[in-house]
């Protein structure tokens, strides 16, 4: 039996709990729950049996809500980044002028995925934005089976079935790279957030590739793992510490980790900004501008793509029949102080 200290934190038994007690995936059982679900007899009648024991009762709102529940999830996994601060704000404002509302699925680990795709399914949200690097496939599964919209913000997923809205992160490496080389800077290296990303894979090889495009080589390479001032702190650290010879300037994934890894250089290695090190970063948070790190960085016009995204998504509410579209949107260089004029 699924023990407690397994359940949801409210100690509620959750349709999660139930797939994994009876080993079959979240959207089996919302299958076996629903008296129209393709599931075979013998599956709804083990499923179900399952559920008894457990004691699971299943969401009575939810299964009354025969259209839409005015509902729109939003999966966010970065919230030690502030630029998503400003985004999920627009968000809301966005997604309340349709009447709806916002519900904010907080995702960072495994565990947590499994309660997202639960509350996907109980509450049965009209739609899921997905602001995380990469898309759990089964939450995709879950949303493909209740005929959910699905629409991933700021990262690229073109196989997932859902409409993206975001810019070319190959296309951000790659001016990037020209803006350093143009600066006069010839020893650049990365940092990015986890490998495991795609957005950090994609930023990294229209980096390196243009480098190469243009006589020159990735200096070096270091990981933060998260999209945290620290993380950026730690790898600009440790970047520096192992790299032979040391690197004249630094791309990195994001600006919150530019920020730390600014002050890593300035004051860990007493490294002037920009005669030393040139720094490059990626969004234009409101601390990019400020007058403690006043950052160059190539800015997303995060405003349209929430614009474009919550459009895009409430068509496909409104006509299922609509097919994901990719929109990518145009970015730009940001010069301040922390790469050298170009001339």
């Amino acid at each position: 039996m699924t023990k407690t200290s397994d359940r949801s934190p409210s100690g509620r038994v959750t349709i999660t709990d139930v797939a994994r007690e009876a080993r079959v995936s979240i959207a089996a059982v919302s299958r076996a729950m629903n008296p129209n679900g393709s599931s075979s007899p013998e599956m709804r009648s083990r499923i179900l049996a399952v559920a008894d024991s457990l004691g699971y009762k299943p969401n009575r709102l939810a299964r009354g809500i025969k259209s839409r529940s005015s509902l729109i999830g939003i999966l966010v996994t970065n919230f030690e980044n502030p630029a998503y601060l400003a985004i999920l704000s627009e968000f809301s404002s966005a997604i309340q002028r349709y009447n709806c509302h916002t519900l904010l699925i907080n995702v960072n680990t495994a565990k947590s995925i499994e309660e997202a795709v639960s509350l996907v399914m109980e509450y049965h949200v009209d739609a899921l934005i997905v602001t995380s690097a990469s898309v759990p496939a089964e939450l995709v599964e879950a949303c493909e089976q209740h005929r959910t919209p699905v629409a991933v913000f700021g990262h690229d997923a073109p196989d997932s079935g859902a409409l993206v809205v975001t810019c070319d992160d190959e296309e951000m490496g790659r001016m990037a790279a020209d803006h350093l080389l143009d600066s006069g800077y010839c020893r650049p290296a990365y940092v990015g957030a986890s490998s495991n990303e795609q957005a950090t894979q994609d930023r990294l090889r229209g980096f390196s590739q243009r480098l190469e495009q243009r006589g020159q080589r990735l200096h070096g390479h270091a990981e933060g793992l998260r999209h945290s001032y620290e993380a950026g702190y730690t790898a600009t650290c440790e970047l520096l510490n192992s790299t032979p010879g040391m690197p004249d300037s630094i791309f990195y994934f994001d600006d919150i980790m530019a920020c730390g890894g600014l002050d890593a250089i300035r004051h860990d290695f007493s490294l002037r900004v920009p005669d030393d090190v040139g720094v490059v970063g990626i969004d234009d948070i409101q601390f990019a501008s400020s007058r403690s790190f006043d950052l160059t960085t190539i800015r997303q016009p995060f405003s349209d793509m929430v614009e474009r995204t919550v459009a895009g998504l409430f068509e496909r509410v409104q006509r299922p029949a609509v097919s994901a579209d990719r929109v990518l949107l145009p970015c730009h260089i940001v010069q301040r102080s922390t790469t050298r004029r170009i001339t």
